[in-house]
């Protein structure tokens, strides 16, 4: 009987010693750019992957990086999903945000949409034309990249700035005749307009990825971006094993149609990772926007100072490729 008694007290004693010790669960604000290159947060979010790790996360969704950016410089959001088109734009201004990882690639999210009528076949049909972007965004790099390509510049083109949501209003209103969207917003207007647009054939002229950005880390955050890293691992994980369910989860989460979904699903690879190709990319897109004076400052930033691989190196130290 004692021998019982003192059985169950220790036992009573280890669990309320593992109790007491659990790791802290920190509560951190995620801004989630509204777009399936997200999607490794709604699959996370919905399958739990954040419960085992040291962070309760809440997401605060917003429509586009750039906003997800400033969430997270003013103070609104502990982390924040960015484009590197974003990542680069704002590192001419800001010394003050560090990439913790990327998670996803793309090569054809953005999309160059025309009017039908105007019979536009390549990128020289295009000079002198009004044109729809996103300023310091993914939407404008990937347009100078398309005029590149037949010795044009934004210089031999009209361009009307819009926030990503208003580019088609631009349109529908006769105040360009061409724009260039992200997805989720290049599917809805050609769901929209049917044969009035024309969706140009761009896969792999651009290749973009989303990261997951934070304020210059100490300690503590870093601590919180590995816990997080964990969670995206876990959801990356079940994306690759269970397609069909993470495509759903996507679906519901942003209110998507299921041929939305296949449009756009291929074109993504969802992996972490911190490698030469963001560097480039990153160094490429801030270079360009000095040489087009869309930013007042002339210095090429050193990228690398925008990296920071600790949070990543704990999780999975081969997903990093760059100097640490």
């Amino acid at each position: 009987m004692v021998t019982l008694l003192v059985l169950i007290g220790a036992g009573l004693f280890y669990l309320n010693f593992e109790y007491r010790w659990q790791p802290p669960k920190y509560p951190v604000i995620i801004a989630v750019s509204k777009t399936p290159l997200s999607s490794p947060f709604y699959v996370a979010k919905a399958i739990g992957a954040f419960d085992g790790t040291c962070v309760d996360v809440e997401f605060d969704e917003v429509v586009g990086g750039q906003r997800a950016f400033a969430k997270v410089m003013n103070g609104d959001a502990d982390f924040g999903t960015s484009s590197d088109s974003v990542i680069a734009f704002k590192s001419l201004a800001s010394r003050a945000f560090v990439t913790h990882a990327m998670f996803v690639q793309s090569d054809n999210d953005v999309k160059l949409i025309t009017r039908a009528s105007e019979k536009i076949n390549s990128a020289i049909n295009l000079k002198g034309r009004k044109i729809g972007v996103t300023k310091g965004t993914a939407s404008e790099y990937f347009l100078s990249n398309l005029l590149a390509l037949e010795g044009l510049t934004t210089e031999d083109v009209k361009l009307y700035h819009y926030k990503p949501e208003q580019l088609v209003n631009g349109f529908i209103n006769n105040e360009i005749d061409t724009f260039v969207p992200w997805e989720p917003f290049g599917f809805k207007s050609a769901q929209l307009l049917h044969d009035i647009v024309k969706v140009h054939k761009t896969k792999g002229l651009n290749t973009l990825s989303f990261n997951l950005i934070s304020a210059k880390a100490d300690n503590l955050l870093v601590e919180k971006a590995k816990c997080v890293i964990q969670g995206l691992s876990i959801a990356i994980d079940y994306i690759a094993s269970y397609p069909a369910k993470s495509k759903k989860i996507v679906m519901n989460e942003l209110q998507l149609s299921a041929e939305f979904i296949d449009w756009v699903w291929p074109d993504y690879i969802f992996k972490l990772g911190l490698n030469q190709s963001l560097l480039l990319s990153v160094k490429s897109q801030a270079v360009w926007a000095i040489a087009t004076q869309m930013s007042q400052f002339n210095e090429v930033p050193n990228v690398e100072r925008f990296i920071d691989s600790r949070a990543l190196l704990q999780v999975i130290p081969d997903a990093v490729s760059i100097p640490h």
